[in-house]
């Protein structure tokens, strides 16, 4: 497409008014003219460029204040006008509401109907928001629609399309890569298992110490030392690496690890007697995500709270494999560019980067680098008492909540007034980031806290913008290095926006997490410093190698992802065979003839005793309620496969593929066993004197979660990626009967350390 030939027709139509048909030019031109006449706003060719790259399906990069929201209007039009249901996924739900509402007004000038669905939406108003032709909702709550109707009976209970056409997705990067491997459960009260034994399997390791367990700090894994495994073994007597003893081993290790590698206020708060789990790439709270495994239970028994159950999981779906169930797929983001390959390996999408419609006049002051964080602190409040010396707006990014309020209360000891968002405020998160540009105002925040929210210069009215900018606009500081560049960008973003001044500072210590875990003095060598060094560090290839990090990490994260995504796939695929069949049956598209076919002796006599229409259905109801426990079984049983334990008789052989070989052969068993629970089923309808004496087994509650892994659902990680490396000379000198019997002493304890996270 020749954008700059095509944006001219645009234009020229507007002008014109000769823009009535339904051609992608005509669409543009009436949306141009929508947005002039109910919000007064003209659009930038820039915007136009955008909005033509989203039409076409490709990731877009534009940046903070450059008008995003309007783009993704002109698309939705062009596919809504074509015949296409438009998802608009956001970030949250303030997004989801506050960009439908700014943008109706085009959207009723359009003809085009539009909605928006929030947590809060009552069940029963979904359906007719769905048929909506432009409909805003958090990614996450579209998930979660469609694993419900997976536990609908009745094709009225059910809100989700039946076919998905195009779906736009805001803060891209954020959803589609930080948030990706996040899996949306939704789980019921049926068949649930508590062993109730966390708080006094937590109780009884509270006396390890250092010399009885340690820690992998690529992945945070605990795992017990041979001391400490003979400690357990003494404390709870049996043999913890026994084929019986690996959930009390998991239990061992999630105790440890909630009590000694997660803390409060940094990885989660407790509120109103409950977890809350801090987002590691906004800062923010996260209500309704838990830990993985055995960690959710343990860090609640950290606390003394009640052990909570999660019920059975009947379904789940990670964002990833979400929204790659829409055909047409577009995003956009103001850090694209540092994802493109990604974006495109992954999901198949090409990324264009807009140009500004100014140009950038925010100053990035490069990496400031110091001894240890007492001497990055210093600095950093240094920095931010002299822009308010000058009653310049500082934004701060920091780490976690509790540097946030410990960067707070430092500056209140010296007379400077702040606000404070973190997780613990995050309902006012937009207000306080919106008057981030005031005049003297200096807001510590956590990560990118108010994604999506513009930072005016001299506050929400612009009432003080001349002095703000005769200061140096805003500031923005950041306390760390970030995992990712992206991050780093992100912060960058919030001062600059459309050509105004800025400036963005960015600290980091050698004791930073991401230095340590990348080996920051090996890479360094000579050149890192050998004792303590008071201000910033100014030897160029330390500096040098200090960035490099960064790249080591991204590098990592995104292999990692990569990886992942081979030992997923089949479920994906499973997931949608199954999905599709019981939709199927609700639908009204197919009927089972299970019972005609597998047990026509007992259909036969119930045909005798029950109408046959009623037995249809009632054979189609408990068909689908047997996918959702032949579905559960499933998700159990890759669970188990995810621990790694069952690998420990790979010997050698690719992973991946044995863990694919594994599932394919396990689905492919548990359905063929179906028709038999068929029969089953129909036996005891025929004891029945009614068929409405028949009680289905279906949960009566069901309730949606979401498991924070971001990549540790494979809890075995080294088993998985690396173990086999490790061992793969042994593997081939071990007999069959060996690999059976690798329980013996002292291998035993080496491999279930690996397992559990030890390294090399």
């Amino acid at each position: 497409m020749d954008k700059k030939a095509t944006i001219s027709k645009i234009k020229a139509l507007s002008l014109s008014g000769d823009c009535g048909g339904n051609t992608l030019e005509e669409v543009f031109a009436r949306c141009y003219l929508a947005a002039e006449k109910t919000l007064g706003i003209t659009p930038f060719d820039e915007q136009l460029s955008a909005a033509l790259s989203l039409s076409e399906g490709r990731m877009v990069q534009m940046q903070t204040g450059e008008g995003k929201t309007l783009c993704a209007v002109f698309a939705a039009c062009h596919e809504a006008l074509g015949g296409g249901l438009v998802h608009v996924l956001t970030f949250n739900d303030y997004l989801a509401e506050r960009d439908c509402n700014w943008m109706r007004p085009i959207y009723d000038e359009m003809g085009v109907s539009v909605g928006c669905i929030t947590e809060s939406t009552p069940r029963e108003e979904r359906k007719a928001l769905y048929r909506k032709q432009v409909l805003y909702i958090t990614a996450k709550e579209a998930g979660f629609d469609y694993l419900r109707d997976f536990v609908c009976f009745e094709s009225g209970e059910t809100v989700f399309p039946e076919k998905l056409n195009f779906a736009i997705v805001d803060e891209a990067d954020s959803i589609l890569i930080d948030e990706a491997r996040i899996p949306l459960v939704i789980a019921g009260d049926v068949a649930v298992r508590e062993s109730g034994n966390t708080k006094t399997i937590y109780d009884k390791v509270a006396d390890f110490d250092e010399d009885d367990f340690a820690v992998d700090e690529d992945t945070r894994n605990v795992y017990l030392t041979d001391s400490g495994a003979d400690k357990a073994e003494g404390i709870f007597g049996c043999n913890v690496y026994a084929a019986d003893g690996t959930e009390l081993l998991a239990k061992i290790c999630a105790c440890l690890k909630a009590r000694t590698e997660l803390a409060e206020n940094k990885d989660y708060i407790v509120k109103d007697g409950s977890i809350l789990l801090v987002d590691e790439f906004t800062g923010r709270a996260a209500p309704g995500r838990v830990f993985p495994g055995e960690l959710q239970a343990a860090v609640e028994a950290k606390h003394g709270l009640k052990i909570t159950s999660r019920g059975r999981i009947m379904g789940n779906i990670a964002l990833q494999y979400f929204v790659r169930l829409y055909p047409k797929l577009a995003g956009m983001t103001g850090t694209a560019e540092a994802a493109r390959e990604e974006f495109e390996k992954i999901y198949g999408i090409l990324t264009d980067i807009i140009p500004t419609r100014l140009p950038c006049a925010r100053i990035d002051k490069p990496l400031e680098l110091y001894y240890d964080s007492a001497e990055k602190r210093r600095a950093i409040i240094a920095a931010i008492k002299e822009a308010a010396d000058i009653q310049r707006p500082v934004l701060v990014g920091s780490e976690s909540i509790e540097e946030s309020e410990s960067i707070a209360e430092d500056l209140r000891k010296l007379g400077i007034k702040c606000e404070v968002l973190n997780a613990k405020n995050n309902a006012e998160e937009a207000a306080i980031i919106a008057k981030a540009g005031k005049r003297g105002a200096v807001t510590i925040s956590t990560n990118m806290a108010g994604r999506g929210v513009d930072i005016k210069l001299g506050n929400t009215d612009s009432a003080d913008k001349d002095f703000v900018v005769g200061v140096g606009g805003l500031l923005v500081l950041a306390t760390s290095m970030r995992e990712s560049s992206r991050i780093t960008k992100q912060l960058r973003g919030r001062a600059g926006r459309q050509g105004d001044v800025g400036e963005s500072r960015f600290f980091a210590s050698l004791d930073d997490g991401i230095m340590r875990k990348n080996e920051l003095r090996k890479l360094a060598g000579r050149h890192y410093p050998s004792a303590k060094v008071e201000g910033a560090l100014t030897d160029k290839t330390l500096l040098k190698e200090a960035e490099r990090v960064q790249r080591i990490s991204e590098g990592n994260t995104f292999d990692e992802r990569v990886n992942l995504m081979k030992y997923t796939m089949i479920g994906e695929k499973h997931r949608n065979t199954t999905f599709a069949r019981r939709c199927s049956l609700l639908d009204g598209s197919y009927n089972s003839e299970m019972w005609q076919k597998n047990a026509f002796d007992l259909y036969e006599q119930a045909l005798k005793k029950f109408p046959e229409d009623e037995l249809q259905t009632l054979q189609n109801c408990i068909l689908a309620t047997l996918l959702n426990e032949f579905w559960s079984d499933y998700l159990d049983y890759t669970a188990y496969l995810r621990e790694g334990i069952h690998l420990t008789q790979v010997a050698g052989r690719n992973p991946a593929e044995e863990y694919n070989i594994a599932c394919e052969e396990y689905y492919g068993s548990a359905a063929a066993s179906i028709p038999e629970r068929m029969a089953e089923k129909l036996r005891e309808v025929l004891e029945c004197d009614n068929l409405a004496d028949y009680k289905i087994d279906m949960p009566t509650r069901t309730y949606t979660y979401l498991l924070n892994d971001m990549g540790e659902e494979f809890k075995a990680k080294p088993i998985l990626m690396g173990m086999f490396d490790d061992y793969e000379e042994e593997a081939e000198k071990l007999s069959d009967k060996a690999v059976q019997n690798i329980e013996e002493e002292p291998e035993k304890k080496r491999f279930f350390g690996k397992l559990f996270g030890k390294k090399k």
